[in-house]
């Protein structure tokens, strides 16, 4: 997966945003292939609102003139398509919020995660629907890295995929990461069915 960030003045991100086909074209990443998933935190200048967007790149333009810059199109998945609209309304100079992410649980679980080709154990911080933050051992992963998230025993236990969506390095001990789930298939089952185990336990509202 790639990944990348990038700051849009205003103007620009308008220019690039389809709301209609959840479309949004990006000044960069003009090297990638149609079909390559991305990975990208977008900025608005003058605006403290960043958000992270996945997708799969629809269109490359490597060579451009000033009307038409080079880059990519994206496809974005249908997860980033409410924190885009945060982000245009943000281009627009007009109000907004983020209350329509789904419901958060405090709650400590143990999970077993794997990246850069090593199994480790982390502890969740809290978790929802879309994804979840970690206490992360050992060596922090780098945003737009994909994870595995193992749900459950057994040789035949789901794996979901995962994006790091955000890292804090904290103390010497204390590591974070916040992760976006890619919610597909069993894994996307599994994962929506810890959650709900989360939330009948009682949980407190994150």
């Amino acid at each position: 997966m790639h990944s990348v960030s990038v700051n849009l003045e205003p103007p620009q991100f308008l220019a690039g945003w389809r709301p209609e086909t959840g479309a949004l074209f990006l000044p960069a990443l003009s090297e990638s292939r149609v079909g390559d998933e991305v990975a990208v935190r977008v900025g608005i200048y003058g605006q403290a609102i960043r958000a992270t967007l996945f997708g799969k790149v629809a269109l490359v333009r490597r060579v451009g003139r000033p009307a038409l810059p080079p880059g990519v199109e994206l496809s974005l998945d249908r997860g980033s398509l409410p924190a885009a609209g945060f982000l245009a309304l943000a281009a627009r100079g007009e109000p907004f919020n983020f209350r329509e992410r789904s419901p958060r649980f405090a709650a400590e679980r143990p999970l077993k995660v794997n990246h850069a080709e090593a199994v480790s154990d982390a502890t969740t911080v809290n978790l929802s629907e879309g994804g979840c933050a970690l206490r992360w051992p050992g060596q922090l992963p780098l945003v737009g890295d994909v994870v595995g998230i193992r749900l459950g025993d057994g040789l035949f236990a789901p794996t979901a995929r995962a994006v790091v969506c955000w890292n804090q390095p904290g103390g010497p001990v204390e590591r974070s990461v916040g992760l976006r789930v890619i919610a597909e298939g069993r894994a996307g089952k599994a994962w929506r069915a810890l959650v709900s185990d989360v939330a009948r336990s009682g949980a407190r509202a994150a």
